[in-house]
This record gives structure tokens, sequence and C-alpha cells, in this order.
């Protein structure tokens, strides 16, 4: 027998022996799990002449802080710091989720910026969040730690939170965050708490029961600890629509007030004769309008008063237009008050050469709530015309700012000044002195008031 048909014998033997005879052994094979490996996201720096939306607020805000803030240059290398600080600090929970991209267009005003896009970059892939709503907040909390209370930006979503006189919308209440030597404060704690001021009327505010002097501690369950003082106010007002949640403390007490909000109902100027040669005006504001509704005032009350009292509490001020031409009514020229911008004092003048209220005998009444621009008008009265200042020490905002509308569709308030009254006298660390302090209640009438105030005065 060949050696080939042996062994094909042997094989066909082997294959065709009894089953029972033939053992077989299984050997399970764990094999690694299969991993997907997720690139890192790529940084690519860009400048800032044409940025990608998701940049554009950062790179505008640099700009127009540039140009216009009281306090430039502006310090890159601080707020790129505050920057990085905010992507581990100040990133909120509800952040929108976003897949990362491949590559993350770093638009950024100067090199100082180039570690905040390596930290911006690592955050997005590892949380999968929005680069726009993180920047928002980026921007937003940089701007604040580097230059509020007075400077401050707005996302699109919250520009209809302050208003140019610096009222809340939706509820029609002026904040205030103070801390224990005066100054004003960007960021909310227990030393800086959040403080309602004023409580405008007809307004759901003043409606629903709060009351100048409550503190905010918590807007819809968050306490605001920790804050920004403009988002903040931004997230009270929301869209003026829906409902907000607040938890105040009064007097030692905790209360929650849910309250609906409404679109602000705007007072008006109201005046009249109220005794013998006495004239009262009350001047709530100062929006575009008012100069037009204090000459109509003006037109109403004739000549037959040799006295008038100047109402103006709880009055948060406006535009500087609108309070040079009100003032104007009182002082026929001159300086009504003096801007600081770059150090040099610069006097803003009287237009024309006096209107109707420039002779008589004039009294002003402030309280906490009066700020701004109607703390520039009680100054140049008292300065300017002799007014005797009745009431309490006013609010205490002596900053000038610029409101600017950004590609974005969100907002950049810019404090470009400092102001003072016509003699010299800053307001921004205790407010308006009045010349004589006396309590004015909310409840008193109108012809109360003038007996107080006729009474007080010198």
């Amino acid at each position: 027998m060949t050696r080939l048909a042996l062994a094909v014998c042997l094989l066909l033997v082997a294959c065709a022996g009894p089953a029972a005879d033939v053992t077989t052994t299984t050997t399970r094979v764990t094999l690694p799990p299969v991993t997907t490996s997720i690139p890192p996201v790529q940084v690519q720096l860009e400048d800032c002449d044409q940025p990608p939306v998701t940049f554009s607020a950062l790179c505008e805000s640099f700009e127009l802080l540039s140009d216009w803030h009281v306090d430039r240059p502006v310090d890159l290398a601080g707020l790129a710091a505050l920057a990085r600080d905010a992507l581990t600090a100040g990133m909120p929970d509800d952040l929108p989720q976003a897949e990362p991209p491949r590559t993350l267009f770093c638009a950024i005003p100067g090199q100082q910026f180039s570690p905040f896009c390596d930290d911006l970059a690592d955050l997005i892939q590892e949380k999968r969040v929005d680069v726009r709503a993180v920047m928002d907040v980026v921007v937003t909390t940089a701007i604040e730690g580097a230059y509020g209370p007075f400077t401050y930006y707005l996302p699109p979503d919250q520009i209809t939170g302050i208003r140019d006189n610096g009222i809340v919308g939706g509820l029609g209440i002026l904040l205030d965050a103070t801390n224990a030597v005066g100054s004003k404060c960007a960021r909310l704690g227990p030393t800086c708490p959040l403080r309602i001021v004023t409580t405008l009327d007809d307004n759901p505010g003043k409606e629903a029961g709060l009351a100048p002097g409550d503190v905010i501690l918590e807007v819809d369950g968050v306490p605001v600890d920790g804050q920004g003082f403009a988002a903040t106010a931004a997230q009270i007002a929301g869209d003026e629509t829906g409902t907000v949640t607040l938890l105040i403390e009064r007097r030692g007490d905790r209360i929650e007030f849910t309250i609906t909000r409404e679109h602000l109902v705007v007072p008006t100027v109201t005046s009249g004769i109220v005794d013998d040669g006495v004239a009262y005006m009350r001047i709530p504001d100062f929006e575009s309008d008012v100069p037009d509704l204090v000459d109509e005032a003006f037109e109403s009350l004739g000549t037959g008063w040799s006295t008038m009292v100047v109402d103006l509490r709880d009055n948060p001020g406006g535009f500087i237009f609108s309070v040079v031409e009100v003032a104007s009514e009182f002082v026929p020229e001159g300086p009504l008050f003096l801007e600081d911008e770059t150090g040099e004092l610069l006097p803003v003048d009287s237009v024309g050469t006096g209107g109707r209220g420039a002779d008589g005998r004039l009294i002003v009444l402030v309280n906490e709530g009066t700020a701004s621009a109607a703390e520039i008008l009680a100054g140049a009265l008292r300065d300017r015309r002799g007014a005797v200042v009745i009431g309490a020490p006013t609010f205490g905002k002596d900053a000038v700012q610029i409101r600017f509308d950004l590609r974005n569709g969100g907002r950049l308030d810019v404090q470009v000044g400092h102001w003072l009254t016509p003699d010299g006298t800053s307001v921004g660390n205790g407010g308006l002195i009045p010349d004589v302090e006396l309590e004015l209640t909310h409840d008193m009438t109108v012809s109360q008031l003038v007996q107080a105030a006729l009474g007080a005065a010198p």
C-alpha cells in the first residue's frame, strides 16, 4: 500500500470513528470593548475683524469699552482672566446642549485670550454646551466683574430687563446693591444685598405688596448670592410676561411673592396750585417726553405762584438731554452740572435764557429713590437757584452712561464719565444730602407734602 493510500485510509477511519470516543472542548474568548475615540476640539485663533456671531459680543464690547469707558484703556489681561474664571465659576447648569464643533474658531481681541480659547474648547467638549450661550455668560460675567455696576452687557434675551433709567421691567421697581461703605456692587452677596429702592405706582411690584427696603433673597427659588446685579435684574423682568416668584426679607421676616409681570405703566408729570401762591410739580422720571410734559405743566400753572415745590422722590432718572431741557426752565444760564470724562471737568450748560421757572422760591423733595438725572436736577436747583432740598439722602448715582445696541441683538451699557453738581459736589458716595432731613411717607397727600415742606424750609 502506498503512503498516500495509507494516509487516506487513516483519515477515513478517524472521521468515521464512533461519536462516543470524540470529545470537544470550547474555549470562550473575551474581546476588549469597542470604543469610539472622540477627537479633541481643535482651536483656531482669529482676530476680531470679522468674528463669527458666537464671538461678536466679546469683540464688539471690547471695541466699545476701548473707545468709550471712563477708565480706558482696557485692562485686556484682567478681562481675559475674568473670562477664564467665568468658565468654571459662572456657568449655570441649564445651558442649551450642542455637539462640539471639530474646530473652534475663537475670535479674540488679543493674545491674552489664548488660554481662554483652550479652556473654552475643553468645556464645550466635556459638557456638550452651546458656544453662543456660553459666550453670553462669559461676556456678562467678565464685564460686570471688571466694570460694574454701571457698565454691563445684556444678552439678546435679557434686553428688556433694565430700562435706561434703571427701572426693572415687568414689575416697575428700582433696585440697588450697596456695601457697608456705600459703594455700588456688580455682584450680589451677604455684604452686598439686593434691595428694592422704589416701587412705581400702578405697576405689578407695588400692587403685589413689594416695598422700598425689601431685600430680595431668591428669584424663582434660586438664591441671588453670587449672581451679577444686571443679570439678576434681567431675570426678574423676563420678557415682561408670565410670573416671577421673589423671596424677600422685610424687618427679619421672610415673605414670598408670586407676581404676574406686565409692561410698565409710566407715571406722568402732575402739577397744580395747592395753596395761595404755592405750586406743586411732581416729575416722575426723565424719559424723552418729560420736557414737553413739564412745559405743559408750566402752561397750566400760569403765573399765579411765587413758591414751587418740585417733587423728585422716587424719580429714577433717565436721559441727560431730558434733564438739561427741564433744568433750563429753572436756571437761566451757566452750568447745570460738571462732567468728568478724562480728568478734566467740563460744564454742561443751560440751554436758552431761562424759562417759566427762572423766578420764584424753590423747594425740592428727594428720597433714597431720587437717582441719576433727578440728582442732577436737585443739585442744579440748589447750587444755581438757591433751592432748599428736603427729605432723605438720595440714591447716589454719579455715572454718565451710554447704551449701545450690539450686532448680535444684545446691549452694552458703558459708563463714559462721572458728574458733579455745579459747585463740585459728588453724589457718588452717599448721595445728595438734603439741607433738611425729613421723613416724607408715601401715604402723604400733596397738600400734606406741601405743608410739611413749607414748615421745614428755612
